[in-house]
């Protein structure tokens, strides 16, 4: 029998998010699976849940297209590894890692220049990939995983947005 993974989804904009129980499947051969330890909650996903920015003009920013139904959000996530996939190397099960959510393509010029957090065709996590409002998160390379050393969850969480947010170019 398959472990079980809870999360909490965006299954209507505007409406709570919703508990689902789904069977947990092993990871692909890149992948990393990662237990969440803890997971922040943006103003960018209250947002996306919400599914407008208010302008605060009066006028609402349609972000439906942006996230589509259902989705689980959250891309503030630290976590220890579960388990990784035959090809990954370089990362232990129960490291504790903060992992980097904004995930491009792969293949654009921005991605192959070292720039994926401008790729038009991203793959973000809690945006067009399930995030981390969950128990478990696939994190489809172990690039994207960043030790986190003694920090506490709840602080290394928000390094992911917040933290690079500051530094980004």
């Amino acid at each position: 029998m398959r472990p079980i993974c809870r999360c909490y989804r965006l299954v209507t904009h505007g409406a709570p998010l919703v508990e689902e129980r789904t069977p947990l499947r092993e990871p692909e051969p890149h992948e990393v699976l990662v237990r969440i330890l803890a997971a922040g909650v943006c103003h960018s996903d209250v947002f996306l849940a919400e599914g407008a920015i208010d302008t605060g003009t009066g006028r609402k920013l349609d972000m439906t297209r942006t996230v589509s139904a259902p989705r689980t959000l959250g891309h503030e996530i630290a976590g220890e590894v579960a388990a990784v996939g035959a090809h990954v190397r370089g990362v232990a099960i129960g490291e504790r890692v903060v992992v980097f959510p904004w995930i491009g393509c792969g293949e654009c010029a921005f991605c192959t220049g070292g720039r994926e957090n401008l790729c038009s065709n991203a793959r973000n996590l809690g945006v067009s990939a399930d995030g981390g409002f969950s128990e478990y998160v696939f994190v489809p390379n172990e690039r994207y995983l960043i030790p986190m050393g003694a920090l506490p969850p709840e602080q290394a969480a928000t390094y992911a947005c917040s933290g690079l947010t500051a530094y980004a170019r």
